[in-house]
């Protein structure tokens, strides 16, 4: 799949002063942030900007926030240790820490469901009602996808019963509900509520599959200790600063806490899935 990464600047004004990095030579280097594309580039933007204020202000260090026109383009990006934090599904940072050394350290509180929404004046109610219809789906490897195919085989649904229609993102697959373009569309559950009242109030959720696991920040190995220590320090506080809060209830992520690293391994069952459709096994 062709993909073109897209850096979204974020304050690249390199600042003067002692900071928790105070060490001249680190701070030299740009806090480069990559993004998992589940959202258009545009809600990202809006949504992330207070991560990287954060980041900007406890660490003295200019950043810039990056993501992608699809996600194995950035998922690939992250092979060669381009970005110096991830925010990525769980999955995505398990297959990232094995494969390319990144350091999982702190996750989203909220639990993380895979929904299917339909128009809110839509005849569907239950998941036997999708047989023959047009399903929007963003791309294969992201978990919620993973959860909501598999939830629809336990139900005898396979997906040549489906007119399975892919979506650059969450947000243009919801859009379509409004449009008339699909019949339902496979997203988180809190996608709606990162769109504008307007369009989120024409779509209705219809399934909500079990309880998976948030989002994700992961760091480079490539950075010292003392680096990923700061960043920590500055991504923990995110519930006690004003922007840091109101971004976290905006995400509906909830709050943050560390990672234990013993827990990774619980990840492993979803990876052949996603080796599989990002075409790197």
């Amino acid at each position: 799949m062709s993909w073109a990464l897209i850096r979204l600047r974020w304050l690249v004004l390199l600042l003067g002063f002692a900071t928790p990095m105070s060490d001249a030579a680190e701070l030299q280097r740009n806090i480069k942030v990559g993004i998992l594309p589940y959202l258009s580039p545009q809600v990202l933007i809006t949504l992330f900007a207070p991560v990287g204020e954060q980041l900007r202000q406890q660490t003295g260090s200019s950043v810039e926030l990056y993501t992608a026109t699809d996600v194995p383009g950035i998922v690939k990006k992250s092979l060669h240790q381009d970005f110096d934090i991830l925010i990525m599904s769980a999955h995505f940072s398990r297959l990232l820490q094995k494969r390319a050394g990144y350091i999982p350290a702190i996750q989203f509180t909220n639990d993380l469901y895979g929904s299917i929404f339909v128009a809110d004046k839509s005849d569907i109610s239950k998941l036997a009602d999708l047989r023959g219809r047009r399903l929007a789906v963003t791309d294969r490897s992201i978990l919620v996808n993973l959860a909501v195919f598999k939830a629809l085989q336990e139900e005898h649904i396979r997906e040549s019963d489906l007119v399975v229609r892919t979506s650059l993102n969450q947000n243009a697959a919801l859009l379509s509900l409004a449009k008339g373009e699909n019949d339902a569309a496979i997203a988180a559950h809190f996608a709606l509520d990162q769109m504008p009242e307007e369009q989120a109030r024409r779509c209705r959720e219809i399934f909500r599959t079990q309880a998976l696991p948030n989002m994700m920040i992961s760091f480079s190995s490539r950075l010292s200790e003392k680096q990923r220590q700061a960043l920590t320090v500055a991504l923990l506080n995110l519930p006690d600063t004003e922007g840091g809060a109101q971004f976290l209830k905006n995400s509906r992520f909830g709050g943050v806490k560390k990672i234990e690293l013993s827990n990774m391994r619980e990840l492993d069952k979803y990876l052949p899935e996603t080796l599989k459709y990002l075409e790197l096994q």
